[in-house]
């Protein structure tokens, strides 16, 4: 008995320790350096901030430092080189993460980002607690950010395991309206114990509800006065946080701190209200069928043919797909990211591939039939005229390729930036626009420069690089993030209107009379504008009420109805000749990506679903 009572002792000893010691790791504090926003280019005022902060955080004691996305300006190959050089010399780990200007306006599609910095998500853990961070795009276009159908699938799996730690969640993108499935994101990351949501973005240090999950969002670099540099801090120990803003060369500054077991600091914040998944305003008749929803996200659009549908997902595979009996024909991997829209052509799947491609497959069996090397990421969709294929080909510039052999007939490589947007052709020319400020016009039986037109704006970030052109009546007609509606001479590019009365961006489309040009404005109207007498300006508005948009699917008219789509999923038809809106209906939280009129409009949208609408 006196033994048994020995080990019985002794055995709540060991229990008494090791309580203690979890309790000891339980209270280790976590301490990083949280930097967001950082805008860096060669020689600009940030990268010399970067280097002083980086000097600074060097002489502090940090576990490691976090970067939520805003690197660079337009996610170069330049710029991005240069960040992987300097955030080298950091010595401790340093987990980064993309922002929108590193994917929305790529050059290489996020390739260069993942090849120098690695996958664009992280997991890691350190004593009790738990970080991970993923990417909220949006990618290559203006839209909503999104997260990717893949990294919700990867949040779930992560997130499934059953434990105890205190889990802190980092993204670019608040967890807010202007991340279009945001409620989807913060419903998987409250399923675990997810008490902390950083964020970039907004460029200043906030604290924000993020449906009753903790949000902080980081100051930037360099703040809005232009000549305060500094970064944030963030302690975590136990169950409590301190976050602190500190100025280059200056002491700490508190901002909070607060308990991370309750959420009375967020509680009387604003928080978005939960979205409607679908809804329909005068939808009359409206038949909606899904056709399929994809496991990843669609960044492109699509091609389709009798039954088969095909297109390219945000998981890099390439697939086609029987939409009469439900079954995929086949699927083939081209490698990660993926963008482009696929054509068809005589039994043929055509696309461009990140990967500096353009591939022929078979439809039927996915055999390659042949391959093209151009040597820069591919975005675009090319247009199929006779045996030829009409194309851009991002750095690389432009190409004219026989579709049956891959064959290149002509390549047209003088543009300072990368070409995306879908082409347009006519019988003669061939015009596109660059994101180097210009417009592009070229032969089409030789591929000479006919012209090319700048806007005059010194900033990139206005070209019409995502445009797709429209030409009548010897004029085209382009609308671009400068926000003016633009007429030019067919024949020398000279301006023969110009206009910013409508605010336009990049959503297009033409009558299939020829007669009147359709434009999206960002907010809530579509405007008519003739192709004749272009100095009487806009025809006639029509208030669809879509609210603030900028997405830049192209409109389509048929029968004459005029049918468009918005970043958040909804579609909506206007008729011509009365100019009143018909219908809206949303049929996702996800931007629309291409519509197409058959017998039936057939949609697809950013979130990997394929619609069928009857009309």
């Amino acid at each position: 008995m006196h033994k048994f009572s020995h080990i019985v002792v002794r055995w709540i000893a060991y229990v008494v320790i090791l309580s203690a010691l979890l309790a000891c790791q339980s209270e280790k504090e976590v301490r990083f350096a949280f930097l967001t926003d950082l805008h860096v280019e060669p020689g600009n005022p940030n990268e010399l901030a970067l280097q002083k902060v980086i000097h600074e955080i060097n002489s502090d004691d940090f576990d490691f430092v976090v970067i939520t996305g805003d690197l660079s300006n337009m996610g170069s190959d330049a710029e991005l080189k240069l960040l992987k050089e300097n955030l080298d010399q950091i010595k401790v780990p340093t987990y980064v993460l993309p922002g929108n200007h590193e994917t929305n306006w790529s050059e290489s599609g996020g390739a260069t980002y993942q090849t120098l910095f690695g996958d664009d998500r992280f997991y890691f853990e350190m004593h009790n607690y738990a970080f991970l961070g993923f990417n909220t795009g949006p990618y290559m276009k203006m839209g909503d950010g999104h997260v990717k159908r893949e990294d919700i699938n990867w949040l779930k799996k992560v997130l499934s395991v059953d434990n105890d730690q205190i889990t802190i969640s980092m993204a670019h993108y608040p967890l807010t309206e202007g991340l279009d499935n945001w409620y989807e994101v913060s419903e998987t990351l409250k399923k675990r114990n997810v008490k902390l949501a950083l964020c970039g973005h907004g460029h200043r240090l906030q604290l924000l509800n993020f449906n009753n999950i903790t949000g902080l969002m980081g100051r930037a670099l360099i703040g809005r006065s232009g000549d305060d540099i500094g970064y944030n801090i963030v302690t975590i120990k136990g169950d409590s946080v301190a976050v602190k803003e500190k100025l280059l060369g200056k002491p700490q500054k508190i901002y909070r701190r607060w308990s991370l077991s309750n959420t009375t600091q967020i509680d009387s914040l604003p928080k978005a209200p939960k979205p409607i998944d679908n809804n329909s305003v005068l939808s009359g008749d409206l038949v909606v069928e899904e056709i399929y929803s994809d496991e990843a996200s669609v960044m492109g659009g699509f091609a389709f043919k009798e039954n088969a549908l095909t297109w390219l997902a945000s998981d890099g595979v390439l697939k086609v797909y029987n939409a009469l009996d439900g079954e995929f024909i086949w699927q083939k991997p081209l490698g990660k990211p993926q963008y482009s829209t696929p054509v068809l052509y005589d039994e043929m799947v055509i696309c461009g591939t990140s990967q500096g491609f353009i591939k022929a497959f078979d439809l039927n069996s996915g055999i390659e039939r042949w391959r093209c090397k151009v040597g820069s990421p591919v975005f675009s969709e090319g247009i199929i005229d006779g045996h030829d294929l009409y194309i851009a080909a991002g750095k690389s510039g432009f190409y004219r390729i026989d579709a049956r052999s891959g064959e290149v007939i002509w390549h047209f490589n003088k543009v300072g930036g990368f070409v995306q947007a879908k082409p347009c052709i006519i019988s003669s020319e061939i015009i596109f626009g660059a994101w180097d400020r210009h417009l592009y016009c070229l032969d089409k039986s030789t591929g000479h420069l006919k012209w090319k037109w700048s806007n005059g704006h010194k900033a990139i970030l206005y070209s019409p690089g995502n445009v797709i052109p429209v030409v009548a009546n010897e004029c085209v007609f382009i609308v671009a993030p400068d926000r003016y509606y633009t007429v030019l001479d067919l024949h020398d590019g000279s301006v023969l209107y110009r206009s910013n009365e409508h605010k336009v961006r990049e959503s297009i489309g033409v009558s299939t009379n020829m007669q009147l040009v359709f434009t999206k404005l960002m907010s809530d109207s579509i405007v008519a504008f003739p192709t004749q007498n272009i100095e009487d300006g806009s025809t006639w508005a029509t208030n669809v009420g879509f609210g603030y948009d900028h997405n830049p699917c192209a409109l389509i008219e048929s029968d004459g109805i005029v049918y468009g789509g918005t970043k958040n999923g909804e579609l909506f038809a206007v008729e011509i000749k009365s100019q009143n809106l018909l219908w809206r209906y949303k049929i996702s939280n996800s931007a629309i990506n291409k519509i197409e009129c058959q017998n039936y409009l057939l949609v697809c949208t950013m979130d990997g679903k394929f619609m069928r609408v009857r009309i």
